[in-house]
């Protein structure tokens, strides 16, 4: 019988099995992006500020593409959002600049932080100043091992935030296989998983890090989770899990 959760390295393998179908991750990244977005407003709604004040720290990779994404939607809806972006200090190599720009036009403030920037708490301080919402998209279900640098700094800051946190896919520094946090690790207040729930976030060892546990649909097609050992995901989303 398929798996209901993905570990990792199935993971990877869904999203190679999506390309290779014709589905690339950039579409999976627009519609993860817009998901994202809406449970974000569907968490400020809930709270205070219907609109309100939004974070978003985004990584080098697809989950950081995730988080922009989902700024573009929320500043377009109305809310004031900021952005963090890390970069590898080469312009080719920068996460996700195309996203970035599209997060400023639609009305996001945007800064980038390069590895070894002596800026790092100046910009973390900027980014999170009296917002009400933090959304997480530092690191994705690749990483492996402890988190290191500006990553492990921003990580240590956002912990130190009063806002709600929502983490994309998985609490940055959790291992997506054993959920465990081997150093720094984001305490969320509600993680949202894309595509297929995650190995590491129903861990008994997660508890402490991942909040309320959210799923939802990105497009991956019936297929690709066949072929990966995994049932199609029913959550039309973001569902509580």
């Amino acid at each position: 019988m398929n798996g209901r959760v993905a570990s990792r390295d199935q993971s990877r393998a869904l999203d190679a099995a999506a390309e290779r179908t014709g589905v690339p991750t950039s579409m999976l990244m627009g519609v993860a992006g817009f998901q994202v977005g809406r449970l974000a407003s569907t968490i400020l709604k809930e709270g205070s500020a219907p609109r309100g004040r939004v974070a978003v720290l985004a990584g080098r990779g697809s989950n950081g593409g995730d988080g922009l994404v989902a700024a573009r939607h929320l500043a377009t809806w109305g809310s004031e959002v900021r952005c963090l972006v890390l970069t590898t200090g080469h312009e080719e190599a920068a996460s996700r600049p195309d996203l970035a720009r599209s997060a400023a036009a639609s009305g996001a403030a945007v800064r980038t932080v390069s590895a070894g920037d002596p800026k790092i708490q100046a910009s973390a301080d900027w980014v999170l100043a009296e917002v009400d919402l933090v959304i997480d998209s530092l690191l994705g279900t690749g990483a492996v091992g402890a988190p290191r640098g500006e990553v492990a700094t921003l990580i240590r800051r956002i912990n130190r935030s009063s806002a709600v946190v929502l983490a994309v896919d998985l609490p940055s520094g959790l291992d997506a296989d054993s959920g465990v946090a081997e150093g720094d690790c984001v305490r969320a207040d509600h993680t949202l998983m894309l595509g297929a729930a995650r190995l590491g976030c129903e861990q008994l060892a997660a508890r402490h890090w991942v909040g309320r546990l959210w799923l939802a649909d990105i497009g991956i097609p019936r297929s690709c989770y066949l072929e990966c050992g995994l049932e199609p995901t029913s959550a039309l989303g973001p569902d509580p899990v």
